[in-house]
């Protein structure tokens, strides 16, 4: 076995194939636990700095030499030995944000860490909260999908025409997000089809009604598919020299990017189809109306990051100061200064939080990033090059990636301001 390097399928990591390669049943044990807990991290969303850090800290305290790469499409970890390294590769796909899950297995890393959890009962606790079904029921993802598309609306200034609408396209896409969840894994058919569908409804509303602001409905409706978060995903990884990482991200941004905007081109060339009528008069909703708003949006972050019900009024008090901030930073100090000091106090909410709970700071954190991401500003700098109109599209695209480094600048000044909790 010296100087020989092995290569494990991943779902074949078990005690048994381990064996198979050292004799040593301790370093076994220690592997199998490593390979088990850097995946299910992986599974339930957590960018590559985040799974290295952790898997980092547990090595270290079994005294286990561990050299790791984790991107966002699989792992490889060496434990270096006398004998020579031992070498695992596991090949995975970009796992989705799951907030209950997450936060039980950041509890397990705790135990580790802290001396209060043996690598075997550890990986027990990993394989049992695996588990536990991923799958959401479709009455779940439909409510998911309009529980967000509607308060989106109010939030990006939407009148009533928007609500309604955006509603609509939200139970619309969310219904084909129900019938299309196992097909959803195997590329990004989803995205164009809902894009289609959800800019068919967007653009015949805009001919039909007319005088509301078509491009809130059609944002407000793919939210939950913009990929905002793993944009800033991306950009954070790139900020802690997770190069490889981060530029494999950002490219599977740009993929999902393009199959919404070519798909929101499709479904607005049918809707051209319609006859217009002339336009209304904009209805605007009340400003209070913000306020069921945030509770709605709450409830569809909950059903659309899979937390626990109990987390319920931690993402209701993520989402409020998420949105009270960035309003703040943008009236006193500009359109940037907003997602940072946004960022930053959501930072600091979620590390005060996981020091006096004893529990994943992302619980604040994703769902407030969430109401911050510049997914629709990516969409519509999209929609301009596609319209031909190249000058205002870079503008916009340069406004995006703006936004997500001040949110990253914000995170990282929070987490710095108040010191990033360390396990156990």
């Amino acid at each position: 076995m010296s100087g020989i390097q092995r290569s494990i399928p991943p779902t074949l990591y078990d005690s048994a194939i381990i064996g198979a390669i050292t004799p040593d049943a301790t370093l076994n044990e220690l592997a199998q636990l490593l390979i088990a807990l850097g995946r299910a991290l992986h599974e339930v969303g957590q960018p590559a700095h985040k799974v290295e850090r952790t898997l980092v800290l547990v090595a270290e305290r079994f005294n286990v030499p561990l050299q790791i790469l984790v991107m966002p499409t699989g792992h490889f970890l060496s434990i270096l030995r006398d004998e020579g390294p031992l070498t695992f590769v596991l090949r995975m796909k970009p796992g989705a944000v799951d907030l209950d899950r997450l936060s039980r297995l950041m509890a397990i890393a705790d135990g580790l860490i802290g001396g209060t959890l043996t690598p075997f009962a550890a990986k027990a606790k990993i394989d049992k909260t695996m588990e536990l079904s991923a799958e959401r029921n479709s009455w779940a993802i439909v409510a998911a999908y309009a529980l967000s598309a509607a308060p989106f609306s109010i939030f990006f200034g939407g009148g009533w025409q928007e609500l309604l609408v955006s509603t609509c396209v939200g139970l619309v896409v969310g219904m084909i997000a129900a019938l299309m969840k196992r097909r959803r894994r195997n590329g990004n058919s989803f995205e164009l089809i809902a894009a289609a569908a959800a800019a068919l409804i967007a653009g015949s509303a805009d001919e039909l009604l007319g005088g509301y602001g078509g491009w809130i409905p059609l944002a407000a409706g793919l939210v939950v598919l913009l990929p905002g978060i793993a944009l800033v995903d991306a950009l954070e990884e790139l900020a802690s020299g997770q190069l490889t990482a981060g530029a494999s991200r950002l490219a599977g941004v740009g993929v999902v990017f393009l199959a919404l905007t070519f798909g929101s081109v499709i479904g607005y060339a049918i809707a051209d189809l319609l006859p217009a009528i002339a336009d209304r008069k904009a209805l605007h909703v009340p400003e209070w109306f913000i306020a069921p708003a945030l509770v709605a949006v709450a409830f569809g972050s909950m059903l659309r990051f899979r937390a626990a019900l109990r987390d319920w009024w931690v993402i209701l008090a993520a989402s409020g100061l998420a949105l009270i901030g960035s309003r703040l930073g943008k009236q006193y100090a500009g359109d940037l200064a907003g997602p940072f000091l946004a960022a930053a106090l959501l930072a600091v909410g979620g590390q005060l939080y996981a020091r006096f709970s004893r529990r994943a700071a992302e619980l604040v954190i994703v769902p407030g990033i969430a109401l911050l991401v510049p997914g629709s500003v990516g969409y519509q700098s999209l929609e301009a090059f596609l319209s031909q109109e190249t000058t205002h599209g870079v503008d916009t695209a340069f406004q995006m990636f703006l936004i997500g480094i001040a949110l990253v600048a914000g995170l990282l000044f929070g987490n710095a301001a108040v010191g990033e909790r360390q396990h156990a």
